[in-house]
């Protein structure tokens, strides 16, 4: 476990009352014990990554770091409830004192209750940060990675929106949508609808793209065709953007 602080959260609190904590196993274990009567109760990173969860009257019910579960925690469980073993008082750390720290992506897989495997979070914990393009929304500015595929029935373009700004993917949006008509190679229409028009102004400044003038309708809404750049999709995303080529080239 490669966290340095945690914090606790149960049912009978708001998330903002959350106990922020040094990561030891002592801090772990009493508040466990504090939360025995809560119906839920989670121990979560700075950032909200879930490290372990439990349910009324049970220490812990899920914790996929086993290593330190089986090594650490369980050890002072057991010693704690055979009185082999006190511990010391759970000490609250303010927020205030911990103002600009950023916790590193955690050792264990956080993604287990989203279904991911240890194998595949391993995978993911190895893959480099991909190239970006700043977008900017809700007044924040958001690293978006490109990813390049295909639409099934049509083999038009498809451009897909993922949003690294935590320093792990998440799904923003999908860029193009796919009409009833068949694009010349690197076209597709851009998601206009849902976007807005200022997306447009975004693909052209950040070099990705050019608007045909071509547009198309699909219920109340009209879309604007986008011929992307090649050699931008391949900067983005090589092997979604060879995928998207190859069956292009077949159909």
């Amino acid at each position: 476990m490669n966290q340095e602080y945690l914090k606790g959260i149960h049912s009978e609190m708001c998330s903002r009352e959350a106990i922020i904590f040094q990561a030891t196993e002592n801090n772990i274990i009493s508040f466990l014990k504090n939360s025995l009567f809560a119906e839920r109760s989670e121990i979560r990173t700075l950032d909200g990554k879930r490290f372990l969860t439990t349910i009324k009257g049970k220490w812990i019910d899920i914790c996929p770091d086993r290593i330190y579960l089986e090594e650490k925690l369980k050890p002072l469980i057991l010693a704690v409830k055979e009185g082999r073993k006190m511990l010391l008082p759970l000490k609250q750390i303010k927020v205030e004192q911990l103002e600009g720290y950023r916790p590193p992506i955690p050792d264990w897989n956080y993604f287990f209750w989203l279904g991911c495997s240890d194998e595949e979070y391993e995978n993911f914990r190895k893959q480099q940060k991909p190239k970006t393009v700043m977008y900017e929304a809700f007044g924040e500015k958001f690293p978006i990675q490109l990813k390049v595929d295909k639409y099934s029935m049509t083999g038009n373009l498809a451009i897909e929106m993922v949003n690294w700004k935590h320093r792990y993917p998440s799904s923003w949006a999908a860029l193009t949508v796919d009409l009833n008509e068949v694009c010349e190679k690197d076209c597709s229409y851009v998601d206009t609808n849902h976007h807005g028009r200022k997306i447009l102004s975004w693909i052209i400044e950040n070099g990705l793209g050019e608007v045909t003038g071509q547009r198309n309708r699909s219920g109340y809404c009209t879309y604007e065709k986008i011929r992307f750049y090649p050699e931008k999709l391949k900067d983005c995303d090589p092997e979604g953007y060879q995928r998207y080529k190859i069956k292009f080239e077949e159909t």
